[in-house]
């Protein structure tokens, strides 16, 4: 049982580690850190016969420790969804009728 919960705190500070990760670019924690960027895309997903990535076993080991589980920034997030969806709903103004398949893919992307 103490497991689950603290598999749960884990699962929330690894969201919050890699919501932070995108929202200032994996690049730039790459350039901070000395590394390229694949090693920081390496330190988010377990290879070969690895249980968990490290990432996973950082917010193990932090929700172990007691950390207690981060909030995360309501307003900000929601600043940048209005952002996205104004992108998208200018993406779909643009589209012509019986334009080609590529630019309608576009949008869903975003």
């Amino acid at each position: 049982m103490d497991f689950a919960i603290e598999r749960k705190k884990a699962l929330q500070i690894e969201t919050f580690i890699l919501s932070k990760i995108t929202e200032r670019g994996q690049s730039m924690l790459a350039k901070f850190l000395g590394l390229n960027e694949s090693s920081i895309s390496r330190l988010k997903a377990a290879t070969g016969k690895q249980k968990y990535s490290v990432m996973q076993l950082t917010s193990l080991i932090l929700a172990f420790a007691g950390m207690d589980t981060p909030e995360f920034d309501l307003p900000g997030s929601i600043g940048r969804l209005e952002k996205r969806l104004e992108k998208m709903e200018e993406l779909l103004a643009k589209k012509k009728p019986g334009g080609n398949r590529a630019s309608s893919q576009l949008a869903f992307e975003l």
